[in-house]
């Protein structure tokens, strides 16, 4: 079997993985915490404060849910520029063979660490902290057959 892929990485995935990344984690139920926080003192207090409070009120009530978000957003962007162009990725029985810019690296199956299944996306981690995006875009139908067939190459 063999599976041939063109990595085509927006903004808006590496978006979405710091997100996850964030909100499922302890920083996650903070933020959570600290906007219903704010939204309840700003209920509370609003009648009763001056300008420079509400605008205290104000920010700290669209800090988490839209400022950081944005700020993530544009990141992603200065991210995206750091990243490799035009990423071919073959997977096939002797492992995964990633070509980019002329230049090729094999890896073996027993050096992939694991495999990543999203709602919108695979990934394939070559190590702890570095993996190969693929999108529901580039994958189509054969999402679920692709993962199928990297579990099995993984657990071997």
């Amino acid at each position: 079997m063999e599976y041939r892929y063109i990595s085509d990485v927006k903004p808006k995935d590496l978006w979405f993985i710091a997100m996850i990344r964030t909100y499922r984690s302890l920083a996650g139920v903070v933020n959570v915490v600290f906007t219903v926080a704010m939204i309840m003192l700003s209920i509370r207090f609003w009648g009763t404060s001056g300008p420079f409070i509400r605008t205290l009120l104000m920010f700290g009530c669209i800090l988490f849910p839209i400022l950081q978000p944005f700020l993530v957003y544009l990141r992603s962007i200065k991210q995206l520029e750091t990243l490799p162009g035009r990423v071919e990725l073959l997977f096939d029985d002797n492992g995964v063979h990633v070509s980019s810019d002329g230049k090729q690296e094999d890896i073996k199956w027993n050096k992939i660490v694991n495999a990543i299944k999203q709602s919108n996306m695979i990934i394939v981690m070559s190590d702890r902290n570095h993996g190969y995006m693929l999108t529901n875009r580039i994958l189509g139908d054969e999402k679920d057959e692709f993962y199928d067939f990297l579990c099995k190459k993984i657990r071997n």
